[in-house]
Order: structure tokens, then sequence, then C-alpha cells
């Protein structure tokens, strides 16, 4: 059976008040609160569930119906949050880590905005969210924009900054997406012995997966290096997108 819907760590805000009016009254006006719930429509924007300050719980609200202050400008949800919903499968994590983390969005625009790390979203259970490459998997931090709005953005949109450990960089990394997956699978021996030995060493290489659309084993081959005996492979860079 899918998810579908997960708690997620709660918190309070503002609805915009039109979002209850399917669009056509109160605009520029708002209510307070508590989202406690997400869904996830696979092919659609994330859905929050909303609990209001009268009583009334508000199912499946886009992420730019929501915001922590009343000056924020309405934003397209697009900007807002990236990426559809992979899979009707989803889990929601606040990372220890990451928790309060400052962090700056790569906005669709090109333009840069601060924010407050809340919580992580991810999908499995099919192709679209478990692949490697350009066109798998992607997850949904939540941030808390400082211009007020909520954003749904992957890792290569986001800067993270931590004083104690990080550098934040001046200019986008050149890192590329990986394309391969891994396996410890293979081969091995078949033995009725409780502890067994495997005979036969294997190649050091590990068996490259490759997901649907990257390049192809020739073109791969043209951009293997070594670093201390580890093969890397190049492929198409992250943090690029328009």
């Amino acid at each position: 059976m899918a998810t579908l819907n997960v708690n997620i760590p709660r918190f309070y805000c503002y609805l915009r008040k039109e979002f209850l009016y399917d669009g056509s009254a109160h605009h520029n006006e708002f209510i307070q609160v508590c989202v406690f719930g997400v869904s996830s429509i696979s092919g659609r924007a994330l859905g929050f569930h909303v609990l209001t300050d009268n009583g009334a719980v508000i199912w499946r609200l886009p992420i730019n119906a929501l915001c922590h202050k009343i000056n924020a400008s309405s934003m397209p949800v697009d900007y807002l949050q990236f990426w559809d919903c992979f899979s009707y499968e989803i889990t929601c994590t606040k990372f220890d880590r990451l928790a309060e983390s400052r962090v700056k969005v790569h906005l669709k625009d090109g333009a840069w905005e601060g924010g407050q790390y809340m919580f992580t979203l991810d999908w499995y259970g099919n192709e679209d969210s478990e692949e490697a490459g350009e066109g798998g998997h992607k997850c949904a931090h939540i941030i808390a924009l400082d211009n007020g709005n909520f954003g749904a953005q992957p890792n290569n949109r986001l800067q993270w900054f931590c004083p104690a450990f990080v550098t934040p960089f001046k200019e986008k990394p050149d890192y590329i997406t990986n394309t391969r997956v891994w396996k410890v699978e293979r081969e091995q021996e078949t033995s009725t012995g409780y502890f067994y030995d495997s005979n036969q060493m294997h190649s050091q290489e590990q068996v490259n997966l490759y997901a649907k659309g990257s390049r192809t084993q020739a073109d791969l081959s043209k951009n293997q290096t070594s670093c201390n005996g580890t093969q890397h492979i190049s492929v198409t860079p992250a943090l690029t997108e328009d």
C-alpha cells in the first residue's frame, strides 16, 4: 500500500486565505494554521495538511499557500518547489546534523534566497524515485525562506552553512551527478557449511548499473580517472539547472 500521507514536524504559520475560496476571493488576507502533514501524489506538487485556528482541517495545499510572514510576496509554486512528487511512497526525516542550519536556496530565476532548514521529504518505490543520474531521484528539503515563504528544494539547489565546519563556496563547485549504483551481492559460493570461504577473487572494479538516459559505457570509459586505486567517472555537472 502506498504511503501517500505522512506526519511532518508540525509548525505554525499563515495560510493565504484565497486558498480557502478556490482563489476567487479574500486575496491578501491570512489565517493562522498548524501544518501537520503532507501528501504525495505522483506527478503533482506536494500537498500540505493544516489545522486552522477556527477548527477546520484543510487538505493538500500547495507550498505557496503557506507563509511565515504576512508581508511575504506571493511566489509561483514552481519557484518554491522545484520537482513534482516522484512517487506515492514518501518519507519524512528531520536530520540531526542539518537541524536549524542556515542555508541559501538557488531559485529558478537565478537569485539566491537565505533560509533555515526544517525537515526533508524523500520518495521511494519506483524507478523515478530510486534511479541514479540526472533523471533519477531527488529529495525535497523544506526550508523556511527569509522572504517569508517556504521552499521544497533538492540538494543541488542549496548551499549549507555551519561556521564550525563549512567554508562557503564563492562559486558553484563543478561537482558531477553520479550515474552509478552499487551492489555487493554478485557471485558467491553456495555451501551448506555454517562458515564458508570465498575461493574466487573477483575484479576490484565495481559493477556499474547505468540509469536511464545516462551515457554509454564507451562514453564513460573515456572519462575514467584513477584516484587512490578507485575509479571515478565524469558525468553531467550538478548545480547547473536553470
